[in-house]
């Protein structure tokens, strides 16, 4: 059977959200037949809604366009609004729970809130947030291997400024991945 996975990363420019789909979409290259990364966002440099979709699929992929995703990384509570209703029966939504203080009403998803933008700055660097999640979503998919991620991670930044930052996004994704092994309940969830 062929494999298909959608996921939507939603919230407000500036929190890394189309880095954090790239990132997946470049490390499922190696894995997947056909591989989509579609961002969309507003005529604003940082604040405005901000949105990417990643599908990773074994056959052709027919449109970017993705109503109905299978999972949502959401980082700010506009997104959650709106993305809250749309994940498929049986989906799977990941939640920055340091900054979206609401919890998902639906029964037939299921939910991971977790605290990555306190993680973040525990870490050393808000600015990792958008890589904490993603490292929860990888350890609860499996989509992909953490490791896929790290190495399309430092293929990006090689030879840039910002691959001083690596060693710091390593740890922010081993960190997401950690926090989704190990699930805090919501009603021990602080923001």
């Amino acid at each position: 059977m062929a494999q298909k996975i959608e996921v939507m990363v939603a919230g407000l420019g500036g929190q890394g959200l189309l880095i954090t789909g790239r990132l997946l979409a470049e490390a499922a290259m190696s894995q997947y037949k056909h591989v989509l990364y579609f961002p969309n966002y507003g005529p604003q440099m940082r604040g405005g809604e901000s949105e990417c979709t990643v599908i990773l699929s074994d056959e052709e992929i027919g449109s970017p366009a993705v109503y109905h995703p299978i999972s949502a990384i959401v980082m700010g509570p506009a997104a959650l609004t709106q993305l809250e209703e749309r994940v498929k029966a049986g989906g799977t939504i990941f939640v920055d729970s340091s900054v979206i203080p609401a919890k998902v009403s639906r029964e037939d998803v299921e939910v991971f809130y977790i605290p990555a933008t306190k993680a973040a700055i525990e870490l050393g660097g808000r600015q990792v947030a958008n890589l904490i999640l993603l490292g929860a979503y990888i350890e609860a998919t499996k989509a992909v291997s953490l490791e896929l991620v790290e190495e399309a991670m430092e293929r990006k930044l090689k030879g840039s400024r910002g691959e001083v930052h690596v060693p710091l996004n390593k740890k922010a994704l081993r960190e997401g991945a950690k926090l989704a092994a190990n699930p805090q309940k919501p009603s021990s969830i602080s923001p």
